[in-house]
């Protein structure tokens, strides 16, 4: 059995989420609240202090963490004790299939919590859902790119899109994303496993990215390229201080900046391909 290496990070409100988002990208399994602190959990193989030293020197808190080994534990089990339902616009409720339904909501996805990025917690996912209730998504063909758990492509499904795919390059994402399928009345989602390369040879009306900046920035041209003439791209997954660069990127693929929205330092973008 691994051991695990737990860190402890002491840190306001108002940065719990960029620096959980931090850490998901260090590659930590597990990241929740407890009291003032953050934890995080990764196996000892993987953990390098200097990383994320780095990455929290970004924030004026490298000297604010402290880290322990621990031995392996059933993470499930952890996520399920800290996992709380959320809801967005008082319209998308995601919960967990042990949370109690909520039938004055219109829509509800349920998610199984496991590791997999995506159980509708962050800012970012919340943006997209903010952004998804205001965009044509009805009979609309869908891609959702970095899917984690599928609850955006769920999301689509219930908005009406007419077909969804969602694809992640973690084996583990996608198989809990279809293990997911079970608990949400949707019956034109599908995933895949892969990245860029495993987008279908077809054309998507709308195509939905949350995933960090850099994989972002990697992956707009083959978005670019399937996302069809008058369709909408929005993405998610950056800071506000990456907002110009990644506008840039996109507008030279042939994308006009139909509006944005934030939260907190977060920020999420409809385009519309010209």
């Amino acid at each position: 059995m691994e051991a695990y290496i737990e860190v402890t990070i002491p840190v306001l409100d108002e940065r719990k989420e960029i620096i959980t988002a931090e850490l998901v990208n260090l590659d930590y399994e597990g990241v929740w609240e407890e009291g003032m602190s953050l934890k995080g959990y990764i196996p000892k193989s993987l953990f390098a202090h200097k990383s994320l030293y780095d990455t929290l020197a970004k924030y004026g808190m490298e000297n604010n963490f402290k880290y322990a080994e621990v031995q392996d534990k059933n993470w499930n089990e952890e996520w399920e004790k800290h996992y709380e339902p959320i809801i967005v616009d008082d319209q998308v409720y995601v919960r967990s299939p042990f949370h109690d339904t909520k039938k004055e909501i219109q829509y509800e996805v349920i998610i199984q919590p496991q590791m997999s990025f995506g159980t509708g917690h962050h800012e970012t996912t919340q943006l997209m859902i903010e952004m998804m209730l205001t965009t044509e998504i009805k009979d609309k063909t869908l891609l959702d790119m970095g899917t984690g758990t599928g609850v955006l492509a769920f999301l689509s499904s219930l908005l009406g899109a007419k077909d969804v795919i969602g694809i992640d390059y973690d084996q583990n994402s996608v198989d809990n994303a279809n293990e997911n399928l079970k608990y949400n009345s949707v019956s034109n989602v599908s995933f895949l496993n892969g990245s860029y390369e495993a987008i279908p040879s077809q054309m998507f009306e709308v195509v939905l990215s949350n995933i960090t900046k850099n994989i972002n920035m990697g992956l707009l041209p083959p978005l670019a390229k399937h996302t069809s003439k008058g369709g909408h791209l929005i993405l998610a997954g950056f800071l506000n201080f990456d907002l110009e660069e990644i506008d840039r990127a996109t507008t030279a693929l042939g994308f006009e900046l139909i509006r944005n929205i934030s939260k907190m330092d977060w920020e999420c973008l409809l385009y519309k391909k010209i």
